[in-house]
């Protein structure tokens, strides 16, 4: 990767350092760049994971204040948030590489959906919080956040989305921003947990990975001053458009 590139992703990082603060979808333009940039599928994804976390636990530190009173709830979810990850990231080393080639455009579609789709998908899930609420913290609230940490640490694009749209369900009592700000813990563990393991036995491209990093820990933080101030539909409907054009390139490029 060229130092043209490097430079290009480093601004592309503060963007979706800010983008992941406020509707977690950053991977959605992150992982095609990397692509456009010459990685092949499996190596951008992981690359992608390490680079991201950065920015993720940046984020969770500037939602401290919407986070107070949160931490009793957030602690019933961290195990079963890094189990799955680990399980996540297991799973993509594991199965050969070529599978992970055929379905990432797939994947990023799906995530692309699920962003444009995401105020219907919370919407659909709330009108059943009653029976919900009455299993908070049960079994399968359990379950539901173990798979989305498992999609975490095998791709990982939307996963912010899903956990908004499941602590949504379980904590509909909660603010907007209440659940942003757990939305990112449960995000920088799913990909932080994944990431450390890609750090000692994934081909990582560590210097768009430490790029990545750097730029993250600026843009966190401006999303979570943007989140308070900025209507995030405008941005989640850019991106879910933006994440299908992105899924045909790179269907074609590894075609």
């Amino acid at each position: 990767m060229s130092i043209g590139q490097l430079v290009l992703l480093a601004a592309i990082g503060v963007v979706v350092g800010i983008i992941n603060a406020i509707a977690g979808a950053g991977s959605l333009i992150t992982f095609p760049a990397l692509i456009a940039f010459g990685l092949n599928p499996l190596v951008a994804n992981v690359t992608n994971c390490v680079g991201v976390t950065a920015g993720n636990f940046s984020a969770t530190a500037a939602f401290r204040h919407e986070l107070r009173g949160q931490w009793p709830a957030l602690r019933r979810m961290l195990l079963a948030t890094a189990l799955g990850s680990l399980a996540g990231g297991i799973l993509l080393l594991t199965l050969p590489s070529k599978i992970f080639n055929f379905i990432a455009p797939l994947l990023v579609a799906i995530g692309s959906v699920m962003t444009l789709l995401q105020p219907w998908l919370v919407k659909r899930i709330q009108a059943r919080r009653a029976q919900a609420n009455a299993h908070a913290h049960g079994a399968s609230f359990q379950v539901f956040i173990f798979l989305i940490a498992l999609y975490g640490g095998y791709f990982g694009s939307g996963i912010g989305l899903l956990f908004f749209a499941v602590l949504s369900i379980w904590f509909a009592d909660r603010g907007a921003h209440q659940i942003d700000g757990m939305k990112s813990v449960l995000q920088g563990l799913s990909n932080g947990c994944a990431g450390l393991l890609f750090c000692f036995i994934a081909p990582v491209h560590w210097p768009a990975a430490i790029v990545l990093s750097l730029s993250g820990l600026l843009g966190g933080p401006l999303g979570v001053v943007l989140a308070r101030r900025v209507p995030a539909k405008p941005l989640r409907m850019g991106i879910g458009i933006t994440g299908l054009a992105a899924a045909v390139l790179i269907a074609i490029r590894i075609a």
